[in-house]
């Protein structure tokens, strides 16, 4: 799969949710030709809301082509392959058992006693959705910190990780508690996967780690032939995919040039080694938290810095989230409002308004 830079290339995007769509135009900025290719009936990815998750194919309706590009871009995102956890008795619990992925309203638990596993974003505000209509919500959580919002509601319950599943229906917990549940909602993340993608085990995902990637993008013996756009996670969305996508486009293009096969490698081996003698996790190899890697991605293609509001309307954000678990999504602080302000003056925002907030 490997091709010489430096020409126009007829180029495979994989995907057409962001990280896809952008890929998309910022190879037609370059001049490439481009044909972007979506299991979905439209565009838009995990943005695209679907009420009824369920979904159904007729296989004597496909059809199977065969084309020969110069170049793959994979885009199919990080937010569609459920991550789930290994607990014992999981397989034979016999009640229901969902993963957020597929949550679209709190109103089918209806009185039901629900455990949620996991506490991170989805997991916190799964929790605060059910609590109003579910008779019990138990959150299974590694860590704590939150406690504040525990303590408003007298249906909500803060729970160590379950320790096995029973026919019953009945959840163990850690501590020695037990409860016979109706639901379980597992707010547990997702995996990386590319079923479609046969790299002869050039490029595999180990436990969560998707590699070799030079910067979390190209694998040497393979660039820039293949990329990945969206791999990297806690990073500024759209802006980090648009960076990484116009690196790659002037890379094949002939714009820009990558280290060597080997040089590469080894910028690899050095970041794996970083990562193991800060005690990270495999699990943890994409992500980054980190403003100035997207300026690293910035420089790559020549293009501007992120702009300072963009950092601290994120740190805000967090900070509101952190402090107002129930209310940050429909409020903020006058900090949050000038910064926002300083947003519409963007040309990509000048067609939006900040709507009156509610007393």
């Amino acid at each position: 799969m490997v091709s010489d830079c430096g020409q126009l290339k007829n180029v495979c995007v994989i995907g057409a949710g962001p990280s896809g769509l952008v890929a998309a135009r910022e190879l037609r900025k370059e001049s490439h030709t481009t044909v972007v290719l979506e299991q979905n009936h439209e565009i838009g990815g995990q943005w695209l809301y679907e009420p009824n998750v369920v979904k159904s194919k007729e296989k004597n309706t496909e059809k199977v082509m065969e084309k020969v590009f110069d170049a793959v871009v994979v885009a199919n995102g990080h937010y569609s392959h459920p991550g789930l956890p290994s607990i014992k008795g999981m397989d034979t619990w016999k009640r229901k058992q969902i993963h957020s992925h597929v949550y679209r309203a709190p109103e089918p638990v209806r009185n039901e006693v629900v455990v949620v596993v996991g506490s991170s974003l989805s997991g916190k505000d799964i929790s605060m959705e059910l609590v109003e209509v579910a008779k019990e919500v138990y959150l299974s959580a590694r860590s704590e910190g939150f406690s504040k919002v525990i303590s408003k509601h007298h249906k909500l319950h803060l729970q160590p990780q379950i320790e096995s599943l029973h026919e019953d229906g009945r959840v163990q917990f850690e501590d020695g508690l037990s409860v016979i549940a109706d639901t379980i909602v597992y707010c547990t993340g997702y995996s990386y996967s590319f079923p479609f993608l046969d790299t002869k085990g050039i490029v595999e995902v180990d436990d969560n780690r998707v590699g070799p990637l030079f910067e979390h993008t190209f694998p040497p013996s393979l660039a820039p032939s293949l990329s990945f756009i969206g791999i990297p996670r806690k990073v500024m969305g759209f802006s980090f995919l648009e960076l990484q996508a116009r690196w790659i486009a002037q890379v094949l293009s002939g714009k820009r040039k990558l280290p060597s096969c080997d040089d590469m490698m080894q910028s690899i081996k050095e970041f794996y080694h970083s990562k193991e003698v800060a005690g990270i996790p495999k699990w943890y190899t994409h992500d980054i938290g980190d403003f100035e890697y997207c300026n690293k991605y910035a420089d790559y293609s020549e293009s501007p810095h992120m702009e300072e509001w963009r950092k601290q309307l994120c740190l805000l954000t967090i900070k509101n989230y952190l402090a107002n678990l129930e209310t940050y999504k429909d409020s903020w602080s006058d900090e949050e409002e000038q910064l926002l302000q300083q947003v519409l003056l963007n040309p990509h925002f000048t067609r939006l308004s900040i709507p009156p907030q509610h007393p």
